[in-house]
């Protein structure tokens, strides 16, 4: 990359955060305006953008948000009546996942939505494969049915080829 390349990558994003620094400081001197710009500058370059040639598509991005929100709402619910049960019946368990969705911005939304919805968390991205840990037998059930998964495949529509 050469250093006109590299500046045309760093200048708009160290502006970007130097704006957002300066707003959210709530001071607006030279001392406050020079720290945002030293940290602006030194945030922006050395972020390193992810190589991912993964296809995305934004409408069907735009619609899975509210859905995973939906989905986060009923799962509070869910886990909510498990907790006020006095019996508790939680059944924890560790599911393994290979999903079908390939490249790093797919998994990571999978594994992210995963980790949102609440009687999940996602443990470990390792490969091609999930390791996710559910407080019950139905949230263990949801993640091998692959429902978020199929989701998250809409938005991100090809496999990645290794």
């Amino acid at each position: 990359m050469t250093t006109w390349q590299r500046t045309a990558r760093v200048l708009p994003l160290a502006v970007l955060l130097t704006g957002i620094w300066y707003l959210l400081s709530g001071r607006f001197d030279l001392l406050h305006f020079g720290v945002g710009v030293a940290t602006a500058l030194v945030i922006a370059a050395s972020y390193t953008p992810v190589e991912d040639s993964t296809a995305f598509r934004l409408v069907r991005f735009l619609l899975y948000v509210p859905w995973l929100i939906g989905q986060i709402v009923i799962s509070n619910l869910r886990v909510a009546r498990v907790v006020l049960t006095p019996r508790m019946p939680i059944s924890p368990a560790f599911v393994r996942l290979r999903p079908g969705v390939g490249g790093a911005r797919a998994l990571t939304l999978l594994g992210s939505s995963i980790t949102l919805t609440p009687g999940t968390l996602t443990v470990d991205i390792d490969g091609d494969e999930i390791f996710v840990h559910a407080l019950d037998s139905s949230s263990a059930q949801d993640v091998r049915d692959r429902i978020i998964e199929q989701r998250v495949a809409a938005v991100f529509p090809e496999r990645a080829q290794p």
